[in-house]
């Protein structure tokens, strides 16, 4: 039997001085469920018939997991979902961001962020498509914070500089806008058989940083492909989701390439190109 805990989004999780969710946001309703986080932290619902606000899901079990080694730092997952929310958007750095742009906006909340990036550099070089690994994520969350460097965990500091020494000499790939209506879209991109990140231009154009590609052809695969229409001062629409594609490509040596992207209004054609 599955049993939904309600949660009041302004109860016992708030304290005075910490954040608050926009009021737009403070009607959403907030379940303790692991089903539907899939026994992760936590995940949330865009609004529909059934959660007219949306929703968002915790899983105690995992909250108090974290907690554990770095108290306070499950309370940045709950504000990410909210990011979600907010900003309509399944894009997990989109949200990560946003949280860490809310949560840095509050004094109190500062111990929230550095508890959050003790736990993100403590997952290290573990991989997510979708989040990057935890130094990845910890590093977005420390620069969408603007937080003081002497501020970071050591570990972190050490692989923002390595991470700024190799940027300068390894190839990269973005997503170019399509042309016609389905003109944008979001994608998990598998290279060779690994997976490499999640590219999207849809919330923000992001970038990927490529592993050395010796030469020949290499295997590119867009897996859960989602695709948008997105209009400057309209809200993006979502066209379909959950297609996938893939293409070879040479990298001939160049540093900068780009995907491009076809709907016919079933299927999703894809390319590698140099970027323009």
């Amino acid at each position: 039997m599955m049993i939904l805990v309600w949660l009041s989004p302004m109860g016992a999780r708030r304290a005075n001085g910490q954040w608050v969710p926009p009021v737009e946001l403070q009607n959403v309703p907030v379940f303790e469920d692991c089903g539907m986080t899939r026994h992760g932290v936590g995940a949330s619902i865009q609004p529909n018939l059934v959660y007219p606000r949306g929703a968002i899901f915790l899983c105690p079990e995992r909250e108090n997991e974290i907690d554990r080694r770095h108290p306070g730092a499950s309370r940045f997952f709950l504000v990410h979902e909210y990011g979600h929310l907010a900003l309509h958007t399944r894009e997990e750095g989109v949200a990560d961001e946003w949280a860490a742009k809310q949560l840095a906006a509050i004094p109190a909340e500062r111990g929230t962020l550095r508890s959050a990036l003790m736990h993100f550099v403590e997952q290290g070089r573990i991989f997510d498509p979708l989040y990057g690994t935890g130094l990845d994520r910890g590093l977005r969350i420390a620069q969408a914070a603007r937080l003081p460097q002497n501020e970071w965990p050591a570990a972190l500091v050490a692989y923002a500089k390595s991470e700024a020494d190799k940027s300068a000499s390894r190839t990269t790939l973005t997503l170019q806008m399509g042309e016609g209506y389905a003109n944008a879209a979001q994608m998990t991109i598998v290279l060779d058989g690994k997976p490499l990140g999640f590219l999207s231009n849809v919330d923000e154009i992001n970038m990927l940083y490529l592993p050395f590609l010796p030469p020949g052809r290499h295997l590119l695969q867009a897996e859960q492909v989602w695709i948008f229409h997105v209009e400057a001062g309209v809200q993006k629409v979502e066209v379909t989701r959950g297609l996938r594609a893939e293409t070879e490509f040479e990298p001939g040596g160049r540093r900068h390439l780009a995907i491009t992207f076809q709907f016919d209004g079933e299927s999703v054609a894809i390319r590698v190109v140099p970027n323009r």
